[in-house]
């Protein structure tokens, strides 16, 4: 039902106002297995302010969820409502100011939001309309913000969609609160869209998502990459706006055997990875999960085994790693190593990695195929590099086969000796 795939060993917070929309997110949610803590802002704007506040809270005590509120009454006069501050800018920031000490304390993994698709043709509707330039028109499923992952699960719903949910469901809800966020959180284009027919509404969208082509086309071929694969580029990805990449990005490690779901210091670790020079790095995000950098392209790991790796040998000599030794002292030319082609370059192969066999050119990563290579030591298997950058040697696979060069090279215990 909802646009996103939770979690449920992780905590998330929701922000509730007891309006419509956000209980329509809150059950949901708790069908989908998530216990949330639902945080709340009595701002004590309107007669019923106090009435829905308890309201919330009496829900959440009947429900098992945890409730979190807080009382703008109690804020220091230095903080209250300033001559000249709009209510709603101050709102924002009391509240966002509020949900980060809350995601903290309960070391959440995301918050949630229950902005819906009348949010999302508001948001366009005012990008398009003013004067500044927009890298991505809309609101994005997921985003990060003051350390926060804000997720966005109901996109695909309009307001009408909701109240039809409530109704089918018997959710009770507070229209006063609606009519409340209507008259002082949201923008006079909000009648606009109230007024729309279907038609209407549908060419906004398309208009939106035409404006986002190149975007979207872009944000579309990667997310079939992740459907197919387990690899993901690098150069696409960055190529996308900030929030498409966060949320491909939590889809992509979502799709592992054990999926994590990032926080948004993980997010700003793998860009700056993504980014840096060096070809192979590698990140822990959760115990026997790490995503791996390989030049151009990312992989999910699930031991330190598996990490990508880059060792330099200057001239002929000996090297040990964590994952093989080698003692090339008196030569490797029984390997096909010459000494001119030092410094030797000992890494983990790439996609684009070709060797020559028998007079013949072969891409690395399919020879590993044809010699059916298990895939945990594909990607730790070594591919030497000359000075040059041509892979000059490739230690071949067999499950049955005994070392006859006379130069050493001694494959650890995890990966089988060859």
């Amino acid at each position: 039902m909802l646009d996103y795939k939770f979690d449920k060993k992780g905590t998330y917070l929701l922000s509730g106002t007891f309006g419509p929309d956000s209980m329509a997110l809150l059950d949901m949610v708790q069908k989908e297995g998530i216990k949330p803590i639902v945080c709340c802002v009595n701002y004590h704007k309107f007669d019923q302010s106090n009435e829905d506040f308890n309201k919330l809270r009496e829900y959440c005590k009947q429900n098992g969820l945890q409730f979190e509120g807080f009382d703008t009454d109690e804020l220091p006069a230095s903080a209250q409502l300033r001559e000249g501050e709009t209510f709603a800018s101050w709102a924002r920031k009391i509240r966002y100011d509020w949900f980060k000490n809350v995601y903290a304390k309960y070391n959440a993994i995301g918050l949630l939001l229950a902005h819906q698709q009348d949010d999302l043709i508001e948001t366009y509707l005012l990008q398009s309309r003013g004067e500044s330039n927009v890298t991505h028109y809309g609101l994005a499923k997921a985003s990060t913000y003051e350390g926060m992952i804000i997720i966005r699960p109901l996109l695909n719903f309009s307001h009408d969609d909701l109240l039809d949910y409530n109704a089918e469901n018997r959710i009770a809800y507070s229209a006063q609160s609606d009519a409340f966020q209507n008259e002082y959180t949201r923008s006079p284009i909000r009648k606009e869209i109230a007024a729309m027919s279907e038609i209407d509404r549908e060419r906004v969208l398309m208009e939106m998502r035409d404006k986002n082509d190149d975007t979207m086309r872009l944000h579309d071929s990667i997310t079939r990459d992740i459907q197919v694969g387990e690899e993901l580029e690098i150069r696409p990805l960055i190529a996308l706006p900030y929030d498409a990449f966060v949320t491909t990005l939590m889809e992509f490690v979502s799709k592992g055997k054990n999926p994590v779901h990032l926080t948004a210091d993980m997010v700003t670790r793998i860009r700056k990875m993504c980014l840096a020079p060096q070809p192979n790095l590698s990140i822990k995000l959760a115990d026997g999960v790490y995503v791996m950098k390989e030049y151009d392209i990312l992989t999910i790991g699930e031991s330190f085994d598996e990490c990508p790796y880059t060792y330099h040998l200057e001239a002929p000599g000996v090297l040990s790693t964590p994952q093989f030794d080698l003692d090339f002292s008196m030569g490797a030319e029984d390997r096909g190593i010459k000494e001119e082609d030092y410094p030797l370059t000992i890494r983990t192969a790439t996609a684009s990695d070709n060797y020559v066999v028998h007079g013949y050119l072969y891409q690395v990563r399919a020879m590993y195929s044809s010699w059916a290579m298990p895939v945990e030591m594909r990607n730790i298997w070594p591919v030497f590099v000359n000075k040059d950058g041509k892979v000059i040697y490739v230690p071949r696979y067999r499950r049955q086969f005994k070392e006859y060069h006379t130069s050493i090279l001694r494959l650890h215990p995890q990966i089988e000796e060859k």
